[in-house]
């Protein structure tokens, strides 16, 4: 249980470092690209609000364009190499610069295209500076006062670089810092979170054939394994009544088989002393045969009782038996002893009834039930079986004039190796009505019994059709 857990926990572990550290890494390329976007998307705006200001300070005089850069030249745009660019040109021809670029054929549309808007006629670029430096180039196309005009403003990125590659650094040290931290936190849950199972497989090693009794307090246990203890408490339940039934079986088969096997060695012990007569041979001889019939009815008896314990009927197995073949079969096993006793058997049955189960083990609860019915009946007495079917079910009524049973004796008489009082004088192993409840049980029906002492007995068995 020690490997299962260590496996679980690397397990747990494995597969939330995992999601964990894809996760944060998820994350922070998303952020990564999205702080970029965002700051050259500010760029971007800040060169667009200059370039529209360039273009409206173009105007018309005497038929002569002219540009008004009296507000652009006392700005940023007139320090030479401050990173602020301009360039103005009119029909191929430069009309107007920024110090920088007014001696320096530099073009600032040289570098890679990052988009390219149609409707607006304007593209953007990232180029080299003229100071070496990483610039953001606007160019607007447009014509005006039947002119064409190119006007192009850049802008340095340096700051935004700076600042970029400040947050992926960060990103850098915070996710590996994260993912670790994390990973700690998912270490100390997992081993938190199995620590009750560690302490419930310790409990259920501490119960064994020895302590049986013994349950698991699910009081006790983390509120998600208390289901789980309660079916561990069924299923002990289900194995201590599986050995206390075991050790009575043996117990009680060992107490059935010493008078018998006692019987047959004081017969031979007596016979073995001297010389007897062929009578006396006979008599003995016949006792040896009873008592043995006797052992071998018990011990085939305990090899059902054996074959159905181990769960031998499965409803897999199950196949369409005729009950009506079943009935006529357990009554035609049963006449000799019937005649013997010259008891009369009627069968009152509808048209064919079928069910789903194992014939064999159908017939074999079916005779002994009748058998009883016949042993414990009086002499010229009489056994019903009547079969009716009501509401997707079958009942069968097997009604004997017998002996009957006490009401003390009703609810024991389905035990292993239980006899009455007034059935020990009967041969008989105690076992028959077991094999037929347990073999009823098994294919999903109900064995019940009502009975009057002195007046006879009357067993209803249901199954389902």
């Amino acid at each position: 249980m020690n490997k299962i857990l260590k496996s679980i926990k690397c397990q747990l572990f494995f597969w939330s470092f995992t999601f964990t550290s894809a996760l944060l890494l998820a994350v922070g390329l998303f952020l990564y690209y999205e702080v970029k976007a965002i700051v050259l998307h500010s760029v971007d705006h800040t060169l667009h609000s200059k370039m529209q200001m360039i273009t409206g300070l173009l105007h018309e005089e005497h038929g002569m364009v002219e540009l008004e850069l009296t507000e652009v030249i006392s700005g940023e745009y007139s320090i030479p190499r401050s990173g602020h660019y301009y360039r103005v040109i009119m029909n191929g021809k430069t009309l107007a610069a920024s110090p920088s670029l007014v001696d320096n054929d530099y073009d600032l549309a040289s570098g890679r295209l990052e988009y390219h808007d149609r409707r607006l006629k304007e593209k953007v670029f990232t180029s080299i500076g003229p100071d070496k430096e990483p610039i953001r180039v606007l160019e607007h196309d447009f014509e005006f006062l039947g002119r064409s005009f190119s006007v192009f403003v850049a802008e340095s990125l340096a700051d935004s670089l700076t600042m970029i590659r400040t947050f992926r650094q960060f990103l850098f040290v915070t996710i590996p810092a994260s993912i670790f931290i994390v990973s700690l936190v998912g270490l100390w849950i997992t081993t938190q979170s199995l620590k009750p199972i560690k302490t419930f497989s310790f409990r259920i090693k501490t119960i064994t054939h020895k302590n049986l009794n013994e349950r698991i307090d699910t009081k006790k246990e983390a509120e998600e394994l208390a289901v789980l203890a309660d079916s561990f408490n069924e299923m002990l339940n289900r194995l201590q009544n599986a050995f206390e039934a075991e050790k009575r079986l043996i117990s009680d088969a060992s107490h059935e088989l010493k008078t018998p096997v006692s019987v047959i060695k004081t017969h031979c012990d007596v016979l073995l002393q001297k010389e007897r007569t062929k009578e006396e041979y006979i008599e003995a001889l016949k006792t040896i045969n009873t008592v043995s019939t006797n052992m071998a009815t018990l011990i085939k008896d305990m090899l059902s009782i054996a074959r159905l314990d181990s769960g031998i009927l499965s409803t897999d197995d199950f196949k369409i038996a005729s009950l009506n073949e079943c009935i006529q079969q357990a009554v035609q096993l049963t006449e000799p002893l019937a005649e013997k006793k010259l008891v009369n058997i009627r069968i009152f049955i509808e048209d064919s009834i079928n069910i789903m189960g194992d014939k064999d083990r159908i017939t074999e609860a079916l005779l002994n039930i009748i058998e009883n019915a016949v042993i414990y009946n009086k002499d010229n007495g009489s056994v019903e079986i009547t079969a009716l079917k009501s509401n997707g079910q079958i009942n069968i009524l097997i009604k004997d004039a017998g002996i009957g049973i006490k009401n003390g004796d009703l609810e024991k008489i389905f035990e292993r190796f239980y006899r009455s009082d007034t059935s020990r004088s009967i041969e008989g192993t105690g076992l028959g009505l077991n094999i037929a409840k347990t073999i009823i049980e098994a294919h999903g029906g109900e064995i019940k019994v009502e009975s009057e002492f002195g007046k006879g007995s009357c067993f209803t068995i249901t199954l389902p059709l």
